[in-house]
């Protein structure tokens, strides 16, 4: 199983994150065991150990500490078994007083696997969020909140600080405000969001001025504009303007489309809620940054330390602490060599007592009683070496056999933790090799939003060149609104349903199918930290737009693959021909099964069915065969050459398909 969901909670200095653990721990347990969902038996354990708390429930508990005793660590792992899967949530705490950052501190994993095996996303486990009611926790100096919170006016310079902080590893998510919605009610709105992200994100809702003095520190780059939801990641750079595009934003449109009234019943008055599919789009962002990102230095070495007891744990224990309490456990008693033949001689009659009196009558022989473990460890001979005697040989053949079954535990130990040592070192170069994939995306997508501004420069200049011969000097003109890159697939969706800012795009191009696209869009910028497909998509928008405008304003005859590849005499926006599909395969035409993946819902103005098969289509890299794809079919809106996008989303199914 992956790990699903990962929060790191510091405490403050005067806290014993070893305590408090245990003690939320014990209270999450208690829970579990009230209600009709009553999952086990007992909330309660004693010391480490595996300790099984009900049939489908087990706590996993081991401890650390360092030699001087000053740095003590613990997990309390505990999987259950609900009848729709196995969930796992590991609770680590440390104590390390002595450390520069992570003194007191709590992190909490969890990960689901599905009744067929599969891995499932798990929500943050009860257990967080009882954390965080309970006692503060940060972030450095960011505070983890377990809801959002209204920050007003000269609060935002305290957030400002909160957003810029170089040490923050937690996501904020900030919301600004929206006109005619009350700031009380537009933040029990905006806390309908956090429930799949506690742990993971701290939400601010701003009121007016605190929007206003806010946006005037952040600079235009890494503004909120009202009704919008931004969320800021690490390392904010508010220097960089090609920085802002990591900082995500949910605009006004989608966040109004997201928003779904509530009417008044007898128990709540009226109210304004997110529905899933803006739950989801916020919610992913702040989780993966967590996950994805290595755990700190201190963390993960008392990680490392805490998984290796269990590689000791069954040397270490008492056998009875390991074994699950509803399992016999047989630990025989010392024996002696004297002591074997009184255990044989109690099976047989006993011989008459000679004297040297007078002999009397002869008593009946009666068997000794035998001792209550007798007949366990006569049957545990008997299941393991076969035998139906309990003599010296059965005793020595069976020693024998625990002697090999020891060396054999022992040797498996040191292959274990060779296995965990290569293991570790594993871990540490797939963290370096994709700190080096994190940088080199971000600096593609620079480099791709670099050259498509020389793609501008160049258009503008042929452009000069062919229209206006007699004039020696060239002005550029600043870009347009529709120019600026997307800061994610699901902006690009809000472009083209925008019905003022974005009207010369829409003119040319639109989406068949918005809702299903925004959906897509949403699986698309999870995969795409740095907005570099969200970069390419819109390109390729813009490209249809000036196709289409070729087309009817200067008589260009051809197709997209045409107008991309041989026709120098056009100045309109281009992209590498290589990045365009002008066609499927015979294996995909031929194939039903893929035909129907690629038949999109389209106006009847082209076609009269409502539903078109689509072979068209850009591809932001020639080598990922699990990229995203766009799909688009060419026809008439409004007397005009018109682009019908039916499809923005991953890759469909093909041979070359994983």
């Amino acid at each position: 199983m992956s790990i699903g969901y990962r929060s790191i909670l510091q405490l403050e200095d005067s806290a014993d994150a070893v305590r408090v653990a245990e003690e939320q721990m014990h209270d999450w347990l208690r829970g579990k065991l009230r209600g009709r969902f009553r999952s086990i038996e007992r909330a309660d354990w004693d010391g480490p150990g595996v300790h099984e708390l009900g049939e489908r429930a087990r706590l996993t508990v081991l401890e650390d500490s360092s030699h001087d005793g000053r740095r003590r660590r613990e997990l309390l792992e505990f999987v259950e078994d609900n009848g729709n899967g196995v969930w796992t949530t590991r609770v680590y705490a440390m104590n390390a007083p002595d450390a520069r950052r992570y003194r007191q501190t709590i992190w909490i994993e969890s990960e689901g696997r599905g009744r067929n095996g599969e891995s499932v996303v798990p929500s943050p486990p009860r257990i967080v969020r009882n954390t965080l009611e309970t006692i503060p926790a940060f972030d450095g100096a960011v505070p983890i909140l377990p809801e959002s919170t209204m920050v007003r006016g000269e609060d935002a310079e305290a957030l400002f600080d909160h957003i810029t902080d170089q040490e923050r590893s937690l996501s904020l998510v900030i919301a600004s405000p929206i006109p005619n919605v009350g700031d009380e009610r537009w933040r029990r709105a905006v806390d309908t969001i956090t429930k799949e992200t506690i742990g993971c994100a701290s939400f601010f809702v701003l009121d007016q001025e605190a929007h206003r003095l806010l946006n005037e520190r952040l600079g235009a780059a890494h503004s909120l504009p009202l009704g919008a939801l931004r969320t800021f990641v690490p390392g904010v750079a508010l220097d960089d303007r090609l920085d802002a595009r990591r900082h995500r934003v949910l605009t006004t449109w989608a966040v109004l489309r997201g928003l779904v009234e509530v009417p008044a019943t007898s128990k709540k008055s009226e109210r304004l809620i997110f529905d899933d599919r803006t739950k989801r789009l916020v919610s992913v962002s702040p989780r993966l940054q967590l996950l994805e990102k290595e755990l700190p230095g201190d963390l993960s070495r008392a990680t490392r330390l805490l998984q290796r007891q269990r590689l000791v744990i069954a040397e270490e224990l008492p056998a009875a602490e390991t074994t699950a309490p509803s399992t016999p456990v047989i630990v025989p008693a010392p024996s002696t060599p004297a002591a074997v033949p009184e255990v044989v001689a109690a099976s047989e009659p006993a011989a008459p007592e000679v004297t040297e009196t007078a002999p009397e009558p002869t008593p009946t022989p009666i068997a000794a009683p035998r001792a209550p473990w007798m007949d366990r460890l006569t049957a545990l001979v008997r299941r393991i070496l076969g035998r139906e005697t309990l003599d010296d040989q059965a005793l020595q053949a069976l020693s024998e056999r625990f002697e090999r079954q020891e060396a054999a535990v022992r040797k498996a130990q040191e292959t274990t933790g060779a296995l965990q040592s290569e293991r570790e070192k594993l871990e540490d170069q797939v963290a370096e090799l994709k700190a080096h994939l994190e940088t080199e995306r971000f600096e593609r997508a620079v480099a791709e939003s670099e050259r498509q501004d020389a793609e501008r420069k160049t258009r503008q200049l042929e452009a000069w060149r062919a229209q206006r011969p007699d004039h020696y000097e060239f002005i550029e003109k600043p870009a347009d609104l529709w120019e600026t890159d997307p800061v994610s697939v699901v902006n690009i969706v809000e472009r083209l349903t925008d019905e003022e800012g974005f009207e010369e795009v829409r003119k040319y191009v639109s989406l068949t199918d918005w809702e299903r696209t925004l959906d897509d869009a949403g699986e698309i910028d999870l995969i795409d930290r740095s907005s570099l497909y969200a970069t390419s998509f819109w390109e390729y928008v813009l490209v249809l737009m000036d196709f289409a405008k070729e087309v009817d304003e200067h008589g260009f005859r051809g197709n997209v693959h045409t107008y991309l590849g041989g026709a120098d005499r056009v100045v309109g926006r281009k992209c590498p021909q290589a990045r365009h599909r002008p066609n499927e395969s015979q294996s995909v035409q031929n194939n039903a099964k893929w035909r129907k993946e690629r038949t999109f819902t389209v106006p009847t103005e082209l076609d009269p069915s409502g539903k078109l098969f689509m072979t068209a289509h850009f591809a932001p890299t020639n080598r990922d065969q699990n990229a995203p794809r766009m799909y688009y079919a060419m026809g008439k809106k409004d007397g005009r050459t018109h682009a019908y996008i039916g499809y923005i989303g991953t890759h469909l199914t093909n041979t070359k398909t994983n």
